[in-house]
């Protein structure tokens, strides 16, 4: 296949992956373009690299080169960017969360919908080997009992700009919400949590959930950006064992009877190269996106039912996908 010439608007902390990526890796895209507002630091990247910088992503949508373009900005900027490359032709990889608000992402579906034109949210978890190894363990752990999933961050003074009152919920525990999804290939029906903020104003730093899927199955979730260093992992807890993975320690643990324990070590890979091969891929052959807008959709109902469970102090139900 002939690369598949892209834009990237967003040069931050996760642009600058997906920079580096394109520029270094096969991905089937070559990175022609790309929009940052830092305009000193657009022109030297611009330079180093010899391409096309454009310091407003309007006019990098405007540009015809450009068949499709990653999206990398803050969250806030998602919808419009969205909507607008959409009705320029223009098929989207964009960064996880899709949206901020059930209404954005819905809005940005049902335009990808109308024109006909593809897009793919970034939920990188689903790549992690760690979480390829546990599919394939799913089966041998019996009767699934109840999932539980964990994600702790180091704490920061400050929220970055382009997430308006939104934390830890959007920030990455969006991971989880899409993973429960996607393993137990299952909607989830009802949600109760509870979340904690520094002060009423602040963006919350702590979320404990429980979330149950349609055919029943308990989910428990803890997310949060309060300590020092790094925990992540998710568990099936079955009948017949147990089994947790760990992205950052990168290994599956196995417990079964008799508290007989198998250690599965799996590989260290940048998650964003196959995210980009599948992209460029589905591109080229007309295929479905391998995590679709729909899929960036159900993740953000799902935070926003989180967040008014928290308000409420009541468990909120979820309406089946349309």
């Amino acid at each position: 296949m002939n690369p598949i010439p892209v834009g990237l608007i967003g040069v931050g902390r996760h642009g600058s992956r997906y920079l580096h990526h394109l520029l270094t890796e096969k991905t089937g895209g070559t990175l022609v373009a790309f929009s940052r507002t830092n305009q000193t630091e657009g022109r030297r990247l611009a330079q180093t690299h010899r391409l096309q910088y454009y310091p407003q992503w309007r006019d990098l949508l405007a540009d015809p080169s450009i068949r499709a373009v990653i999206v990398a900005a803050p969250p806030t900027l998602n919808a419009p960017i969205a909507l607008e490359a959409l009705h320029k032709g223009k098929a989207l990889l964009i960064e996880k969360p899709l949206a901020l608000t059930p209404l954005q992402a819905q809005h940005m579906v049902e335009t990808a919908r109308q024109t006909g034109i593809p897009i793919m949210t970034a939920q990188t978890l689903r790549y992690e080997p760690v979480i390829q190894k546990l599919q394939e363990l799913r089966a041998s752990l019996g009767d699934w009992q109840y999932l539980s999933c964990t994600m702790r961050a180091e704490n920061r003074p400050k929220q970055p700009d382009g997430w308006g009152a939104y934390g830890v919920l959007m920030e990455f525990g969006i991971h989880l919400l899409d993973w429960i999804r996607f393993l137990t290939q299952d909607e989830v029906e009802s949600v109760s949590a509870k979340m904690e903020r520094p002060s009423p104003n602040d963006p919350e730093c702590r979320v404990w959930g429980s979330l149950t899927t349609s055919q029943g199955l308990s989910c428990l979730v803890d997310i949060s950006r309060v300590t020092q260093g790094r925990v992540t992992r998710v568990e099936i807890i079955g009948t017949r064992g147990q089994a947790c993975a760990d992205w950052i320690q990168h290994h599956v643990t196995v417990t079964r009877e008799g508290n007989r324990v198998t250690d599965y070590p799996c590989p260290s890979i940048p998650t964003l190269i196959p995210v980009l091969q599948d992209f460029f891929h589905a591109l080229d052959t007309n295929a479905p996106m391998s995590v679709t807008g729909e899929d960036g959709l159900q993740a953000v109902r799902i935070a926003e039912a989180c967040y008014q469970s928290s308000q409420s102090g009541h468990p909120v139900l979820l309406a089946p996908p349309h």
